[in-house]
């Protein structure tokens, strides 16, 4: 993927992210997550998308019981994340 494509993909999660109705924590957890994921990217760090991607589910699945409405906009996030191939 081209450094544009990746700075095009990011740019539309950060846009996803705020169109969300999210809480300031979690808003800034995610914003947390989306920032490290970038860093890694820039600096050409390999991705280990495995544990990135368990610790998301594991979040989800936390959420599914604690705040079942942003459960579902989690579960559309993912969405468009794996739509977008990350």
């Amino acid at each position: 993927m081209s450094a544009n494509d990746t700075a095009e993909k990011l740019a539309l999660l950060r846009a996803n992210l705020h169109g969300q109705h999210l809480d300031s924590g979690q808003r800034e957890h995610l914003e947390r997550a989306v920032a490290a994921l970038e860093r890694q990217l820039q600096a050409g760090q390999p991705l280990d998308t495995g544990a990135f991607e368990d610790q998301v589910l594991a979040w989800e699945a936390r959420m599914a019981v604690e705040h079942p409405m942003l459960s579902s906009v989690i579960s559309e996030a993912l969405s468009r994340l794996s739509a977008m191939g990350i």
